[in-house]
């Protein structure tokens, strides 16, 4: 089996992680999101995803697939976008190679339709009344 060489090491990725959903647990937009969770079992369960999501190959992610992960969650456009921008600043404050930052910063925004297609039917229907 090939394996593709990674951008960042797993340490290096758990520590950006680390440092990014301690800066979301209490950020005053997206915080509440993670009212009762366990911050140390996220990191330990984004690790192997980031790295699959930044083309290692070789590495298993067992845990639910991102819409399924987020369906529960009234996650809106501008919640994405935060945890977005407050990923750019723990990549660039972490000092992360400008291509491995954009690469990781691409990818992620891939993942924007999926984790927002069930927050977007929520605000349409809070927007119709049919709630």
């Amino acid at each position: 089996m090939q394996v593709t060489p990674a951008i960042l090491s797993a340490a290096e990725i758990e520590a950006v992680l680390q440092a990014l959903y301690e800066r979301m647990f209490d950020d005053p937009i997206v915080g509440f999101f993670f009212d009762g969770k366990d911050r140390d079992h996220i990191v330990r369960a984004q690790v192997p995803l980031v790295r699959r999501m930044l083309g290692e190959t070789g590495v298993t992610y067992d845990g639910k697939p991102i819409p399924e992960a987020h369906a529960a969650l009234p996650i809106l456009p501008g919640h994405f976008d935060r945890r977005h921008h407050l990923l750019a600043e723990v990549l660039r404050e972490r000092g992360v190679d400008a291509a491995a930052r954009a690469r990781w910063l691409e990818v992620d925004l891939g993942f924007r339709d999926a984790v927002l297609k069930l927050g977007d039917a929520r605000a349409r229907a809070l927007n119709s009344g049919d709630t």
